[in-house]
């Protein structure tokens, strides 16, 4: 994902923004015995989110307006309708409304006049709604052969040591650390997490004592820089700076910063409030690309201090954004027009998925959606590739932890890959280009594309990490 408009987390509502039309239902009854005038009824429609607005506490209404200071207007931070799904995944309307059993909503006749009587025919005929997209026989993918937990977030240092050090994979991890940094966690597109990462990648292939100093001088510079940003650059930045700690083993480095600074400093980003959100509220509210790159910090961190409660957390939602609803369902979803089922949404939609005839098995719903509700051909939407930066991290470090991770839900990520590719004719491009050469070392596939020279949102290096 080249630089776009995609770093800037706000649009204006597309061609697609949500209507509704309202119907008027008259029903005039005409006696033969005599002429009776009844007077026409107006139907009420039934809106289940603002149903559900009525339905919340006092100060919930927020999160059905939008996740994140939305407006009052119903559409969310990025200009586009919002629902909330609660941990039962239903957008049925709250009491006061009933719905009829093709999921439309009830109908109400209008008011009789006293004394009259009822209707002799049947009511008005209601047109359903359209069925919701159903998945169509597709084969299992083989899983992903599960390794044991490893005690290090990323590989080992035997794993490291057999890495090459030639070639021009090795000379742009070389090139990167060289650069400057100026650690900054508020700052949503700082590469700072990355030079630091790429130092102690450089540290951990050739023990070079310098390297490892300037990886310690930048955690002590980073602590703190999170306030006056969003969860959306926290999470974006703190991967980074957390895996090269564990690289250069920073608790023997400088026991003292390790155990009195770094790491209680750590454990408080879980629950810092920056902007109305904390990193684990962002993980666990926002199905897109905040709460996928906020699960891959929560899951670093969780590691880093070997907090097995974050981390058993962070996996049962990573495991329900994948489409495990009885792992986790309690997700904030927007407009639901690209979800395969509606009434049960989804971050990844499931395995053989189609609408209208066309494929949308491995469709992220909620970052597809940013352009436009649904509508075919699909548009290349690089908010999706960008939910997958976070997505495939969270995957990697729950796979080195032990988690099965890449197989869940038939392979989900390996499936969302396929659809952008194969289906959109969207491959990775810009700093997104790391992803499918790690897809591909997972999986034994073939979507990796020239090697990547661009940093990321939150990794890189790939294509010396895991080159075939």
């Amino acid at each position: 994902m080249g630089p776009s408009p995609d770093r800037h987390e706000a649009r204006q509502s597309g061609p697609g923004s949500s209507r509704v039309r309202r119907a008027r239902i008259g029903v005039v009854l005409v006696p033969i015995a005599s002429l009776i005038l009844i007077a026409v009824g107006q139907g009420a429609f039934v809106d289940p989110v603002a149903e559900q607005r009525q339905a919340l506490a006092p100060g919930e209404s927020q999160l059905i307006d939008g996740f994140e200071g939305a407006p009052t207007d119903g559409t969310g931070t990025d200009g586009l309708p919002t629902a909330t799904v609660p941990g039962t995944a239903s957008l049925a309307p709250a009491s006061g409304g009933s719905t009829s059993g093709s999921g439309s909503p009830a109908v109400n006749p209008g008011p009789t006049t006293p004394g009259s009587a009822a209707p002799a025919s049947a009511p008005p005929t209601i047109r359903p709604s359209p069925p919701a997209p159903q998945p169509t026989p597709r084969p299992s993918f083989a899983p992903v052969p599960p390794r044991a937990a490893s005690s290090y977030l990323l590989m080992s240092p035997s794993e490291l040591l057999n890495l090459p050090t030639s070639g021009a994979a090795w000379n742009w991890v070389v090139e990167v650390a060289g650069r400057s940094a100026t650690p900054n966690l508020s700052a949503q597109d700082s590469e700072a997490d990355l030079v630091i990462l790429a130092r102690a990648l450089v540290y951990g292939r050739t023990g070079d004592s310098t390297m490892r100093a300037s990886v310690l001088d930048g955690l002590k510079a980073v602590v703190g820089t999170e306030t006056g940003g969003r969860t959306l650059a926290l999470g974006r930045n703190l991967s980074g700076f957390v895996i090269a700690a564990d690289l250069i083993d920073a608790r023997s480095a400088d026991p003292a910063f390790d155990n009195d600074v770094f790491r209680p400093w750590l454990r408080s980003l879980f629950t810092k409030v920056l902007d109305g959100d904390t990193l684990v509220s962002t993980a666990e509210g926002r199905p897109n690309n905040w709460g996928t790159h906020a699960g891959a910090a929560r899951i670093a961190a969780a590691r880093y201090l070997g907090d097995s409660a974050q981390l058993e957390r962070q996996a049962a939602v990573f495991h329900g954004w994948l489409g495990n609803g009885a792992a986790y369902a309690g997700f904030k979803y927007g407009d639901l027009s690209w979800q395969c089922d509606p009434a049960k949404p989804v971050g990844i939609n499931p395995t053989g998925c189609t609408r209208d005839g066309n494929d949308i098995d491995g469709v992220l719903p909620d970052d597809q959606r940013r352009g436009g509700p649904y509508v075919w051909p699909p548009p290349k939407e690089n908010y999706v590739w960008e939910a997958l930066q976070g997505a495939v991290l969270q995957a990697e470090l729950l796979y080195q932890a032990g988690y099965p991770a890449w197989s869940w839900e038939n392979s989900a990520l390996r499936r969302a890959v396929r659809w952008l590719v194969e289906v959109a004719a969207y491959p990775a491009e810009g700093d997104d280009r790391w992803q499918p050469w790690l897809i591909d070392a997972r999986y034994g596939t073939s979507y990796r594309g020239v090697p990547p020279k661009t940093l990321g949102k939150n990794f890189a290096f790939t294509d010396w990490l895991y080159a075939p």
